[in-house]
């Protein structure tokens, strides 16, 4: 999906960002580790998740797109096993200038 405006700026400083903001370790997309993802949703309008070693084989990108849609966000970013998720809601405050 294209970000447009702020969105954008948004997007490059969460990917230039060194640190996720939530990593999924070896117990995998556990109900704390969504419903901590879904809060950052909505504080923020976005969030940066990293898929620890221990989870690789547990968690895949498939699995992040899924809580993506889950969650009303979109996937704006993948590099390696490092995702960046951004609100829909948030997208639809951009676009009416809110």
């Amino acid at each position: 999906m294209k970000v447009k405006g702020s969105f954008k700026e948004l997007k490059k400083l969460k990917i230039a960002q060194h640190r996720a903001d939530v990593n999924i370790g070896k117990l995998g997309l556990h109900e704390g580790v969504v419903e901590e993802i879904k809060r950052r949703l909505k504080d923020h309008g976005i969030v940066k998740i990293r898929i620890l070693k221990s989870a690789r084989n547990i968690v895949s990108g498939d699995d992040v797109k899924k809580l993506a849609e889950l969650l009303n966000a979109f996937l704006a970013d993948e590099r390696g096993y490092t995702y960046v998720l951004i609100s829909r809601k948030r997208e639809k405050k951009a676009r009416k200038g809110i």
